[in-house]
């Protein structure tokens, strides 16, 4: 289904913030960013992960849909989203790392895309050691494009987490399954901080 609007400008002004939407932000920028795009009831859970995986060590970004009727009208796909607070904070990160979410209800899996593709290997390889079934991209998923988002830090790649509901569901209702998950991706992004 294509976007409503075309980028933030658009969304702003047909949209308000605090009833429709609302932009979410850690306290200080650093050098990692964790975003959540399409966060709140535009893709459940992306938000609370992104979070989790940030925790107090890393920068981190929501823009959240907060309303519970044609809440994917808020949806701007990731190689048009503009808002102007995250284009700072990219100014700031060298790892740049954006959680999505698929409609998937009954399958536990992730896909891994972006332009990093050391950091993508790494994490494909430390999330199956940990139990979890990541899948190779569908083409649309691949996070290839310069203007997408993820790879929009100082160094010009990064790395797109596309997360299906069922996982991201499982991941917010169990705790082990959470920290196994969350480990693994805190793991590969400081072994990426020490490059």
């Amino acid at each position: 289904m294509p976007d409503t609007y075309s980028n933030f400008r658009e969304l702003q002004l047909h949209e308000q913030e605090d009833r429709d939407y609302r932009i979410k932000v850690s306290q200080n920028w650093h050098q990692v960013l964790v975003v959540a795009p399409h966060g709140g009831n535009i893709e459940p859970y992306t938000s609370e992960i992104a979070q989790w995986i940030a925790k107090e060590d890393f920068a981190w970004y929501l823009f959240e849909g907060i309303r519970d009727i044609e809440v994917r009208k808020l949806h701007i796909t990731s190689h048009n989203f503009d808002e102007p607070t995250l284009l700072q904070a990219l100014h700031e990160a060298y790892i740049v790392l954006t959680i999505h979410g698929l409609k998937n209800s009954t399958e536990e899996f992730l896909m891994i895309g972006g332009l990093d593709s050391e950091f993508t290997t790494l994490l494909r390889i430390e999330l199956q050691n940990r139990g979890f079934i990541v899948k190779d991209c569908e083409q649309k998923y691949r996070g290839e494009r310069a203007t997408n988002i993820c790879n929009r830090g100082r160094t010009g790649k990064g790395v797109q987490l596309e997360i299906s509901y069922a996982l991201r569901s499982r991941i917010v209702k169990d705790a082990e399954c959470r920290n196994r998950f969350v480990d693994a991706i805190r793991s590969v992004i400081k072994a990426q901080e020490l490059r």
